[in-house]
């Protein structure tokens, strides 16, 4: 049975290319297709694109191309090299694969689909390969798709920490807000190892017009000195949880003073209910939460506190929101609650960031989810071996990249 005319058609090798020769291996379930290409032959020089003739070959390569039948399928060649007079002796590009691949392109799309769509291990259980295999086509797309992406930075920016490893290791995830991506991945969050970030993007930090973020001060210290320009945008949900922690606090402090008895254990079965919204208590729980009120009044307070600050989110301008905080700081700082004086003069002292959320309605909501699905992916994953892996997969799920290989 003559398979080459076959695999001529199916493979479809670029001119001059050509199936010389196919294999079938039934005990290992393994086809083996060579290509060569006729004498006289020209091919294009890798630097310049000159068509130059044969100068010697390379040894014989393999490539991984998609299975035939459930059939690993190789694909077999000796590359030509040309002379050029000015780049010297050079390897012709590949047929049907890209530089230093050990896969076509057929085979490279196939494994970047399959990535998409479940974790490493069962993409790799899909097509065969191994995890190490993997997580080199994984590198290679996420590659091609950083260089390929525009230099232009996103004129809304969210900056987050995001906990990689144990013992307090992070990530700053960058965000572009309007598009709902993640831009790139910083080792740590300290200001040494983020600010390099941005100074080798100096040229292009005139297009951030609003960047979203927490209170970090090591944050709005980069921002504030390499991208003036811009409006910092305190997140809702940061300064909300602020205000949520005093809350918490006040409920310890006062918890630690009640006597033993049957209302500090209530108390204690109720804690959790006054971190929620009012609207949001359990509906079989409420009783319970009126009591815990009742009993202990200076949490049942800073909730009070708590739950008041919440609107300031609807205050349509500047002016009706600057005016609500003047009552509500007045009422928290004069609330003789010491976590709660601490949280209204931290808001006082980030009130412009505040200001710029409320007026440009951003939020850094978008981060969050993608810093949810990051989780997704750790966890998908079984954990990562090494930062730059799991800086990869990041990107590869939550870049938004062009990560398929093009054919020459």
């Amino acid at each position: 049975m003559d398979l080459v005319p076959f695999y001529q058609m199916m493979v479809k090798p670029p001119s001059p290319w050509k199936v010389s020769r196919v294999e079938v291996h039934p005990e290992i379930r393994r086809v083996d297709v060579w290509l060569d290409h006729g004498p006289g032959a020209t091919f294009a020089c890798p630097e310049c694109s000159a068509s130059l003739p044969v100068y010697d070959h390379t040894r014989e390569r393999s490539w991984r191309h998609l299975d035939t039948c459930d059939y690993e399928t190789w694909l077999h060649a000796a590359l030509p090299r040309v002379s050029c007079g000015m780049h010297g002796v050079l390897q012709a590009k590949p047929p049907l694969a890209d530089g230093h691949s050990r896969f076509t392109f057929a085979m490279e799309r196939r494994c970047i689909d399959t990535l998409t769509e479940c974790s490493r291990k069962g993409a790799a259980a899909l097509t065969g390969l191994s995890w190490d295999e993997m997580d080199t086509v994984m590198e290679r797309a996420v590659g091609r798709g950083m260089e390929r992406r525009s230099p232009e930075l996103p004129e809304w920016l969210g900056i987050d920490e995001k906990s990689v490893f144990a013992r307090h290791q992070y990530f700053t995830i960058i965000t572009d807000l309007k598009e709902g991506l993640v831009h790139d991945v910083v080792d740590k969050r300290t200001i040494k190892a983020v600010e390099p970030w941005f100074q080798k993007r100096k040229e292009k930090l005139e297009a951030v017009k609003k960047v979203a973020m927490d209170m970090s001060a090591g944050y709005a210290n980069v921002i504030s000195t390499l991208v003036p320009q811009a409006d910092i945008c305190y997140d809702h949900f940061h300064v909300t949880m602020k205000v949520n922690q005093a809350v918490d606090e006040v409920r310890k402090w006062e918890q630690r003073q009640m006597p033993e008895g049957e209302a500090r254990r209530d108390f204690f079965r109720a804690r959790y209910l006054v971190l929620y919204n009012e609207e949001n208590v359990p509906e079989h729980r409420a009783a319970d939460f009126q009591r815990l009120k009742a009993t202990a009044v200076k949490t049942g307070r800073a909730w009070a506190i708590k739950e008041n600050f919440r609107d300031i989110w609807r205050c349509p301008t500047v002016e009706t929101a600057s005016a609500f905080f003047k009552k509500w700081y007045w009422w928290a700082t004069h609330s003789r609650l010491e976590p709660m004086r601490n949280a209204a003069h931290t808001i006082k002292n980030h009130w412009q960031g505040i200001v710029n959320a409320i007026t440009n309605n951003i939020t850094n909501a978008c981060t969050e989810g993608l810093n949810s699905k990051i989780e997704q992916i750790k966890r998908d994953a079984f954990g990562f071996r090494s930062r730059d892996k799991f800086r990869t997969a990041i990107l590869f799920h939550c870049g938004g990249l062009d990560l398929y290989p093009k054919a020459p």
